[in-house]
Order: C-alpha cells, then structure tokens, then sequence
C-alpha cells in the first residue's frame, strides 16, 4: 500500500506543481492587465476595453489552480494546535476524520462545478463586454477541484494506513507534522 500510495503522490506532484506555475503566471499576468487598466484610465483617460471580462477569467485559474499544491503542502489553515498534541494513532485518526469531510465537502463542490460546466457547455453564456466563453473559467474550477479531491482521498488513504502502522513515516504527511520518524524525498 506505501509504495501505491508513493506512485499516486510522485503522479501527481508535477501536475500539481505545473497548475500552481500556471496559476502564478497568470496571477503576474493579471497584475499587468491591471496596471495598464490604471496607466491607460489616469494618463490618457482611455481605459482598457473589457477590463473586468479577463479579470473575471484570470481570477477563476488564480484561485482554483493552486489549491491542490496548497494541500499537498499542507499550507492551508490547518487546526494544528490539536493534531501537533496527538501521537500515534490518536493523531492519524483526527487526520482521517479531517481528511474524510474535506473530501466529502470537495466531492459536493466538484459535482455542482461539473453541472455548472455542462449547463454553461450546453446553453452558451458569455462575458457581457468582450463575449468570452464562460465554460472555459468553470471548466479549470472543475478540473481543479477534481485534482484536489484526487490529493485529499491519497491523504486519507495514508492516514488510514498511518492509523494501523503508526510508526512506519509518510513522506505524504511531512509537510504538517515535524516528526522525526516522518522523512521528506522531495525536498
């Protein structure tokens, strides 16, 4: 189970690095869009046409690209101050209970992104200014979402398999917890 669990993580820790690029790239993007909206608005009183229509859809990669890089570090908001007092298989099972309702949370959220993708798919909409298609923003939300839940259901997986061999490390669970039993390969 270690060494699948190990396969599934080094799959999905380049995918997760190349969307968190993505997203940084366009976040840099966004902020020229941004600026020359400002320059072009206050120095020569002409701005940018369509201005929010690509910040609406710049906004949708930035947010939703890197959350699952976030999670596989552990850089969210964590509850630690319990988790960090708990050992063996106290802590794997706090870890497991987390990890269950965060992937039953990010299931919920892919589902209504992959209907709100379809109906937008199926029925056209567009961005009012500049006529850009929506789908293409909800579709990266989907396919985000979709690549988080992939990351929390590894999680949990090695949490539950932490839980009935608590002293055997994860190079998974690294990131969270300053354990000396826990080695990290990546870094």
């Amino acid at each position: 189970m270690k060494s699948f669990i190990s396969t599934v993580d080094n799959i999905l820790s380049p995918i997760e690095k190349y969307f968190a690029l993505i997203a940084g790239c366009v976040a840099m993007l966004m902020m020229c869009v941004v600026c020359a909206e400002v320059i072009g608005r206050t120095g020569f009183n002409h701005p940018l046409r369509g201005n929010i229509d690509v910040v609406e859809q710049f906004m949708a990669v930035v947010v939703a690209l890197g959350i699952s890089y976030c999670q596989s570090h552990f850089g969210n908001v964590r509850m630690t101050l319990l988790s960090n007092r708990l050992s063996g298989r106290g802590k794997w099972l706090s870890e497991a209970f987390a990890l269950s309702i965060g992937c039953f949370v990010v299931a919920v959220l892919t589902k209504g992104s992959y209907a709100n993708f379809l109906r937008a798919w199926r029925n056209g909409g567009d961005t009012p200014e500049l006529g850009l298609p929506l789908w293409i923003g909800i579709f990266i939300v989907t396919a985000a979402l979709g690549l988080l839940f992939i990351r929390m259901t590894l999680q949990l997986i090695e949490a539950l398999r932490l839980m009935a061999q608590p002293t055997t490390g994860s190079a998974i669970f690294a990131h969270a917890f300053d354990d000396p039993i826990e080695t990290n390969p990546y870094e």
